[in-house]
């Protein structure tokens, strides 16, 4: 079966699900970054930290307003995904494991068992690289210390924005690297 790849970013109020706010969810398909979905999350009445407000500068105040209430915005989310992938697999792809723990938290709450649509597993990006590059070192896979043309773009801390960047750095190691 074929495979659409789905780069996916999260801004959150903390380290973990269960105890701090989503906060918001972008994604595009990695070879077609056109085709994006981007949800910001009203507050779910759990922790915030504050550190992790400065980082994206979501308020509270501002995601009240502006927010989509969780479960409809992991219900969008998941028809965004069937309709993407259509009879394709989805691949959920992230940089690191931080946004997959926190999207199957979400999909096994308010969606189906099994983290459908994507399963129980994802695509960790970061030791993607290091497949292709046949890195030994984790920290090679930091982007401090990866190659400028292996990089994209500027991390700015909105989810969409980050899953795009992801995206074009991926699309860009295939023609590096191949595939």
């Amino acid at each position: 079966m074929s495979e659409t790849w789905i780069s996916v970013d999260l801004e959150t109020n903390g380290a973990v699900p269960g105890l701090y706010d989503l906060v918001s969810i972008g994604a595009c398909v990695i070879g077609d970054t056109g085709k994006t979905f981007y949800a910001e999350v009203s507050p779910q009445g759990l922790w915030v930290d504050p550190a992790a407000t400065a980082i994206h500068k979501l308020t509270g105040d501002y995601l009240s307003c502006a927010g989509y209430d969780v479960e409809v915005t992991i219900a969008r989310f998941v028809d965004w995904v069937k309709l993407v992938s259509g009879a394709t697999r989805p691949v959920f792809c992230s940089w690191g494991t931080f946004d997959w723990m926190w999207v199957g938290w979400h999909l096994e709450r308010y969606g189906k068992r099994y983290t459908a649509p994507f399963g129980p597993n994802s695509l960790d990006l970061k030791s993607y690289y290091l497949g292709l590059t046949k890195g030994r070192r984790w920290r090679t896979a930091q982007k401090r210390w990866m190659p400028k043309e292996d990089l994209r773009g500027s991390h700015d801390h909105n989810a969409l924005h980050d899953a795009v960047e992801q995206a074009e750095m991926v699309e860009s190691w295939w023609e590096r690297y191949g595939h």
